[in-house]
């Protein structure tokens, strides 16, 4: 189940952000519904407001993905372009590009690479930070990812 993790001191711009518990996309990937919702959920943040910046192939790639909390190869190839994009960037010049996105352990980075799902939570927060880490507040936000934001940001 996705949860929020909390107070990271390497990345002040990002001090909170949600993680998975287990691998998406690719196999061997678990594929976990709630884990597979916010990776999805976090393509169609990016997709309805495209930055300038980011390249056709990822803005394509992250629009095709439709948040179902089912595993599709739309949501792999686009972990593989924000993947490839973080590389273009110089963001991670050790990202690995799988097509997976993997829990983040022991901070934000691991080695040379960034940790996937910590560049989808940069991309959610900088569209929307005035309301982070309120993802529930984001237009089109699936109920149970709603859910999920309620047990870990508000505690009930």
């Amino acid at each position: 189940m996705a949860h929020l993790l909390a107070p990271q001191k390497s990345l002040p711009t990002l001090p909170v952000f949600f993680n998975v518990d287990k691998v998406v996309g690719n196999n061997p990937a678990i594929n976990l519904r709630e884990d597979v919702l916010l990776v999805q959920f976090a393509f169609t943040v990016i997709a309805s407001q495209p930055e300038p910046s980011s390249s056709a192939e990822f803005n394509a790639a992250a629009a095709a993905v439709r948040a179902t909390g089912h595993i599709d190869q739309a949501t792999i190839t686009a972990i593989m372009a924000a993947q490839n994009e973080v590389r273009k960037k110089g963001g991670g010049a050790g990202t690995i590009v799988d097509g997976r996105v993997s829990p983040a352990t022991g901070g934000y980075a691991y080695g040379a690479g960034t940790w996937t799902i910590v560049h989808l939570n940069e991309s959610m927060q900088g569209r929307h930070i005035n309301i982070w880490p309120r993802i529930d507040l984001i237009p089109g936000c699936p109920n149970e990812l709603k859910a999920m934001v309620v047990r870990t940001v508000q505690g009930t």
